[in-house]
């Protein structure tokens, strides 16, 4: 079992590992959990397999960074969070929440979302976004529960995509 990054009171956050492909895969072909985030499903688990070393990578780009598996404390998979430099927005960093449908409405994006801050902010990052769909209500809210402010919708971060409502909060 990987090294648990940090932890919340319900969730351990750990980098991906191959044995985290079967989950990762079932979530990830879920339409619903696609549907704001504009990717398609992942055709088979092998999309997922040849993800998880990029996946890795990101703990490379930078302190506080990574894409992780987010589970339970008795290791029941229930999504990802991550923390990564947005390219072409030097000082910023995005982070980023998904979970499996069967955990939605059970507060643990709020509860990741804030613990992935808190870990960002002990590795010096200065500046999160997020970028969400605007018309992702769930994900607006768990922006502003975490203490980030709206700062209006914006194609900066990627002109190929519409508009994304921008979040961001600063280290204090």
């Amino acid at each position: 079992m990987s090294t648990t990054v940090f932890s919340t009171e319900r969730l351990l956050v750990r980098p991906f590992d191959r044995a985290d492909a079967a989950d990762a895969f079932a979530m990830w072909s879920d339409p619903e959990v696609c549907r704001f985030t504009g990717d398609e499903p992942p055709a088979d688990v092998d999309i997922i397999v040849g993800d998880i070393p990029r996946w890795q990578g990101v703990a490379e780009r930078g302190p506080g960074c990574g894409f992780w598996a987010v589970t339970t404390h008795d290791g029941v998979f229930v999504g990802d969070v991550y923390i990564r430099p947005l390219d072409g927005a030097a000082g910023e960093h995005e982070i980023g929440w998904h979970f499996a449908r069967p955990y939605w409405g059970r507060g643990y994006a709020y509860e990741v979302a804030r613990g992935a801050m808190d870990h960002a902010w002990r590795h010096g990052v200065d500046r999160l976004v997020a970028l969400v769909h605007p018309d992702h209500v769930a994900s607006r809210r768990v922006a502003e529960k975490i203490g980030m402010a709206f700062e209006g919708l914006s194609d900066r971060y990627d002109a190929d995509e519409p508009p994304v409502a921008v979040f961001a909060a600063v280290r204090s």
